[in-house]
């Protein structure tokens, strides 16, 4: 394949996963899909090929603080319908059983953020958060009392994280 062929089919794979996963990423999650779970392009080519999406103003950049969130435009949408044929077809069926599978998953890892550290006392403080591209929807910090419940906490945010927001939002909207 020759070096031109295998930049575009890089950066029609990664059109290809944003449309699929119709969420914002990040450039590790991207290697993360593109790579380490599959295995479909070298993390280098990967990079390579989502900042040249966003020159091309394929991908769209956003920073939040410290972390870039990337995500698919109508003209990245575009390119994809005129040339999403040249990746083969094996390929797409691959990547689309892929997304099928673990959208959720990546969704939740995007959407709740989870974090937790000491304090000078000896607690812990979990810092837990849902948020989207834009905004923050909801942002909190626990003080527990040690490492194994802050742990606890930390390691089921993610499966918790809809119904909390939730409820809490119900609680505090709703009339007595």
């Amino acid at each position: 394949m020759e070096p031109a062929d295998e930049e575009l089919i890089n950066k029609l794979i990664v059109l290809f996963v944003f449309d699929k996963m119709n969420i914002a990423l990040d450039e590790k999650t991207v290697i993360s899909i593109c790579y380490t779970q599959n295995g479909w392009m070298m993390p280098l080519y990967c990079m390579d090929a989502i900042q040249r999406l966003v020159k091309q103003k394929f991908l769209h950049l956003e920073s939040r603080g410290r972390e870039k969130i990337y995500s698919l435009t109508p003209d990245g949408r575009g390119c994809l319908a005129n040339f999403y044929s040249r990746i083969p077809e094996s390929l797409r069926q691959e990547i689309s059983d892929y997304v099928k599978t673990n959208r959720m998953s990546y969704k939740r890892q995007q959407e709740y953020k989870h974090t937790y550290y000491k304090n000078r006392d000896g607690t812990y403080t979990v810092w837990l958060r849902v948020v989207e591209p834009s905004a923050t929807l909801l942002e909190l910090k626990l003080v527990v009392a040690n490492n194994r419940m802050a742990k606890f906490i930390h390691e089921n945010w993610e499966k918790k994280a809809a119904s909390v927001y939730m409820n809490l939002h119900d609680q505090l909207t709703e009339e007595d």
